[in-house]
């Protein structure tokens, strides 16, 4: 398997089948010196931005602001190259195209039947264009030499103009932190790691990009408390003996994301926010999941999970009162 699920805040579906030729990307000597930015590791070199032609420099300047703010916060990880779509079919074929020849030409040691593969693959840029979302696709596996986190945005479902748009954007690049620091490249174990269910991953990833967005200048002071107060209504939508952490990716994952965003909260406001971002995921490799989460947050994953479905079901005034 050439690809790890993507992580992403909207489901795409199947891709659309693309033919390219095989000289649409130029092989010349502006390709970034990535030894300045090894895995798991920040470095000092920058991501590499990939715009379809019907994508304006107005939207690649903010996704670079973007990412300035969030690597400037949770530091820079990488290699990392973002994937801009609009919303023109042809414009995004061709930046299929284009990636899968970046991805021959950075990694030779792919095999032949990857070409086919990747011209055909599921989330295509296409999709992306019709379907909209963002998504962030980890390549590190055993079957490849070159390791690079692919971050992909679109044109709509956030559109280019709205709020979410930046908020997707720390969502996604803080979801390249969670990555940077699994060392493992296989797959299995990435993903134990990581937590199969979204709560977790998902849960980190938009409350630190909600929080993040909500200390920006100009953004209103009662932002975050009242995203937190439209996620927490999501409860409602739990069934009967059901733990949002036992919610898996597929229809129901929103459960997942909203109640794992106030999990996030909770538990920062437990432990602090330093423990979390720094001291757990410095720790995740050496010690695993579970053990780490033990050593840094005082008590287990399912004694932390306990206290948070009590804190689950307090009137909503209460809840708020841990969101800065």
């Amino acid at each position: 398997m050439f690809l790890l699920p993507t992580l992403s805040l909207l489901l795409v579906l199947p891709a659309c089948e693309v033919e390219c030729d095989n000289d649409t990307v130029d092989d010349d000597d502006d390709t970034p010196d990535f030894g300045l930015w090894a895995w798991g590791e920040e470095g000092t070199a920058l991501p590499e931005f990939f715009p379809a032609s019907d994508v304006s420099e107005t939207q690649v300047g903010r996704i670079r602001t973007d990412y300035d703010t969030a690597s400037t916060a949770w530091g820079n990880f990488g290699p990392l190259e973002f994937w801009i779509v609009g919303t023109n079919m042809e414009a995004a074929g061709a930046l299929d195209c284009d990636f899968c020849e970046t991805r021959r030409q950075r990694d030779p040691s792919l095999p032949p039947e990857f070409d086919e593969y990747c011209a055909n693959r599921g989330h295509s840029f296409v999709d992306y264009a019709l379907n909209g979302g963002a998504g962030l696709n980890t390549r590190r596996t055993e079957e490849e030499e070159y390791s690079v986190f692919l971050v992909t945005f679109s044109s709509k479902y956030p559109f280019p103009d709205e709020t979410d748009y930046t908020v997707v954007s720390y969502h996604e690049y803080f979801h390249v932190v969670q990555s940077a620091h699994i060392d493992t490249r296989d797959q299995d174990e990435r993903a134990r790691l990581m937590v199969e269910n979204p709560w977790w991953s998902e849960g980190g990833a938009e409350y630190m990009a909600q929080l993040l967005h909500s200390r920006q200048p100009g953004v209103d002071s009662d932002y975050l408390k009242d995203r937190m107060s439209w996620k927490m209504d999501t409860r409602n939508l739990l069934l009967a003996g059901e733990r949002f952490s036992d919610i898996p990716y597929g229809p129901r994952a929103r459960i997942g994301y909203d109640l794992g965003t106030w999990f996030i909260a909770y538990l920062i406001d437990q432990v602090g926010e330093d423990t979390y971002v720094i001291d757990f995921y410095d720790d995740l490799n050496d010690l695993g999941w579970e053990a780490s989460f033990l050593a840094n947050f005082g008590v287990s994953s399912q004694v932390m999970l306990d206290d948070f479905e009590e804190f689950l079901y307090a009137p909503i005034e209460d809840q708020l009162e841990i969101i800065p």
